[in-house]
């Protein structure tokens, strides 16, 4: 495993301004990320982290971005960035929207990592052997800065991550029905999306992979315990008062009132 990196002075002033905003509001002086990249971001994300945990948050899991061919087109880089899951809500869950600006939910294939899978060469066929359960899942998003385009700053904000729900689910499936499964997401009873897997992102163990490969490079791995979410079917701004249930065949089914 390689040791975590040190910022440098620019990625430092960059996390320095983001800790500020946190806790102050405001605006974050965009001008701290305009020489900053894809790279940078995770370095500072990983320092924003540092800080969290510091200040009593849990290293929960692990969300995985640019999951689908159209996500990776449109910013024009082949990787998969992580973000830190702080907080993992069990299903039936309640999203408190008024502690969270602009909330928004994402039907997502949550996992449960069994034992550590660690290295930049991880094959996609090993992980279903490491993985203790597969369920269905939501992530929570919150839009908390103005990110104006800037990736450094998307992703050193977490890829904009609030929590996850974990609903029910089963052993790993074997890769192929996992990418035939079928997500159906309804509002209040009434049915707003549904997709075969496949046709919205990559296989979630090839997703898994490639992420151990992102977190080695900055010393880090997917240890057992862990929640992994490895890309959304859709997006949905969300009201309080509304009750949002998505199944996922094969696997199970997770509930989120937004309260």
């Amino acid at each position: 495993m390689t040791p975590p990196r040190q910022l440098n002075p620019a990625q430092l002033a960059a996390a320095d301004a983001l800790s500020g905003f946190y806790a102050n509001g405001g605006d974050v002086p965009t001008g701290v990320f305009a020489d900053l990249g894809f790279e940078d971001g995770l370095g500072i994300q990983c320092e924003m982290q540092r800080r969290a945990v510091a200040n009593g948050a849990a290293q929960a899991g692990w969300k995985v971005g640019l999951t689908s061919d159209r996500a990776r087109t449109a910013v024009g880089i082949d990787d998969r960035p992580f973000g830190h899951v702080n907080r993992v809500l069990e299903s039936p869950g309640s999203i408190p929207s008024a502690e969270i600006n602009k909330v928004s939910i994402e039907p997502e294939m949550c996992f449960v990592i069994g034992e550590r899978i660690a290295g930049d060469d991880v094959d996609p066929a090993s992980v279903p052997a490491r993985i203790s359960q597969a369920c269905a899942g939501y992530e929570v998003n919150e839009a908390r800065i103005n990110i104006g385009g800037n990736l450094a700053m998307l992703v050193a904000d977490n890829l904009t991550n609030w929590a996850i729900v974990q609903g029910s689910g089963v052993a790993a499936p074997v890769a192929v029905d996992l990418d035939r499964c079928v997500v159906t997401v309804s509002c209040d009873g009434e049915e707003r999306f549904s997709c075969t897997a496949a046709d919205e992102v990559d296989n979630p163990y090839l997703s898994i992979a490639r992420l151990a490969a992102t977190l080695h490079r900055h010393g880090m791995a997917l240890e057992a315990g862990q929640s992994v979410i490895t890309g959304a079917y859709a997006r949905f701004r969300v009201e309080p008062g509304q009750t949002w249930t998505a199944h996922y065949s094969g696997i199970g089914v997770v509930e989120a009132t937004i309260s």
